[in-house]
């Protein structure tokens, strides 16, 4: 009866003013709707509200913290890699990283529900300190010259792996689903600065300490206290549980009741039978192998062509910068084309990039294949993620993101752990030219298949057929 009154005071007052019950219905809606601050223009027109600078300011953090995470995860590959030869043989090389993603896929299972559980802040604790002991056991493994221990502390700093990754999915909480490819594509941005300042480290630190690669292995250890500092001046949405309910207190509210759970929510072996998501998921898993094996492996290919180890460092820069920079601009592509049409031209650029790798064993060949590979990568992944966005309901998205995180991590794990093998006894030139390029092949023509699918069902190439869709086509 109170918001009656108020409203009819408003009505009285703007019939007073001149003003129309219509105009005032159009302003209150415009005020409903979610803010457009991707723009500079409307970064400007809001920044004096307290609330929209706390929004952004948590989007911000969490790319800074994804730029460490990262950086940790490509010190780990451009250093672990060439130290291990120096203690065991070279097919053994890859091991230790394999570890340490097989870790990250156990972990990236029961992050989304220990978030649920106990919030945001424990779980990326947790996996912080994790990679904190993993990093300081690395520089006592490469002192020693101790294999074995640096597989275990590999597997450690695995811990932080899935944490990084999922920072994407908790920038969701600070805005509306509409905007979810931009702010992805957002945190996704802040690997840039860890593209410039990690290799870059790990170069002149590396022969920091009395012994060979421990320094850079020193450097990881300090973004890992930089990771558990940011997760504390993060302003989480606060998860608690009352009445049958879970409920995220953010700017943009999400309430899952287990009444609504128990009659709509679906299996995930549902979820994971449709279209959209085993698209989506295809996406991830390609994208992420096709990525990690040339990557894992140039160091290898490139150390056995004579090259050094600032060159491997300066190629893996190389590949860093075109992984993230695109994210600049990824976000505005899935808003304009659709996540699947952004999704099939990563596919077509990573090919290009592997085949660009027959060229020879000359470092700007490495150099500007690895780019394009990134490049590629950033498409794929982005796309990917947001499509997935599409294939669940809300009181879903737990156990969906679960599902998806752990294929991602899987196809990483398998990549690690064969590529040194795979370079050992395939050489790079097979495993690019024939196995990898024609991994991508197939994977582009289904992908192509299903977009001719897609448009023709909905006349649209940025449409997607969404869970909604089918429920309505089943009730018609």
């Amino acid at each position: 009866m109170t918001n009656l009154d108020s409203t009819l005071e408003d009505g009285n007052t703007a019939k007073e003013n001149g003003q129309s019950i219509v105009a005032i219905e159009e302003r209150n809606q415009n005020d409903s709707k979610p803010r457009q601050f991707w723009s500079l223009h409307t970064l400007r027109l809001h920044w004096s509200d307290p609330s929209f600078r706390k929004m952004f300011w948590n989007i911000l953090l969490l790319s800074w913290a994804w730029s460490l995470g990262e950086g940790i995860f490509f010190i780990q590959i451009s250093t672990t890699t060439v130290a291990a030869t120096t203690f065991a043989n070279w097919y053994l090389a890859t091991i230790p990283i394999g570890f340490m993603l097989s870790i990250g896929t156990v972990y990236s299972i029961f992050l989304p529900r220990a978030i649920a559980r106990f919030g945001y802040r424990p779980p990326f604790y947790f996996g912080a300190l994790m990679s904190m002991i993993g990093a300081g056991l690395c520089i006592v493994a490469t002192w020693y010259k101790l294999y074995w221990l640096l597989i275990i502390a590999a597997g450690l700093i695995g811990g932080q792996v899935p944490c990084t990754l999922y920072y994407r999915l908790v920038a969701l909480q600070f805005s509306t689903k509409e905007f979810a490819p931009k702010v992805i594509a957002m945190v996704a941005a802040g690997g840039c600065l860890s593209a410039v300042l990690g290799p870059e480290l790990a170069k002149h630190m590396v022969n920091a300490l009395p012994k060979a690669y421990s320094g850079a292995y020193l450097i990881a250890l300090v973004e890992c206290m930089l990771i558990l500092l940011t997760m504390r001046i993060i302003q989480f949405p606060e998860i608690k549980k009352a009445h049958n309910t879970l409920t995220s207190t953010s700017s943009v509210s999400m309430v899952i009741t287990e009444n609504t759970c128990s009659k709509n929510d679906r299996s995930i072996f549902v979820i994971g039978r449709q279209r959209t998501f085993l698209i989506a998921a295809l996406g991830g898993f390609v994208s992420w192998s096709s990525m990690a094996i040339q990557m894992s492996a140039t160091p290898l290919a490139m150390t056995a062509a004579g090259h050094k180890f600032v060159q491997v460092t300066s190629a893996v820069q190389y590949h860093l910068l075109g992984m993230f920079a695109p994210s600049f601009f990824s976000g505005i592509l899935c808003k304009w084309f659709g996540g699947r049409l952004v999704m099939l031209t990563g596919f077509l650029i990573q090919l290009t990039g592997t085949l660009l790798f027959q060229r020879g064993f000359e470092a700007n060949h490495f150099n500007l294949g690895l780019i394009i590979i990134g490049v590629g990568w950033n498409l794929g992944y982005v796309g990917a993620s947001v499509l997935l966005t599409k294939s669940y309901r809300e009181e879903e998205k737990i156990k969906t993101h679960s599902l998806f995180e752990a294929i991602v991590m899987i196809s990483i794990s398998i990549s690690f752990f064969s590529s040194a093998f795979a370079q050992q006894f395939l050489g790079w030139i097979i495993l690019t030219g024939r196995v990898i390029s024609l991994y991508l092949a197939v994977a582009i023509f289904i992908l192509v298949v299903d977009t001719l699918f897609v448009f023709y069902k909905t006349k649209d190439i940025r449409k997607e057929i969404t869970v909604n869709d089918i429920e309505q086509e089943i009730l018609v």
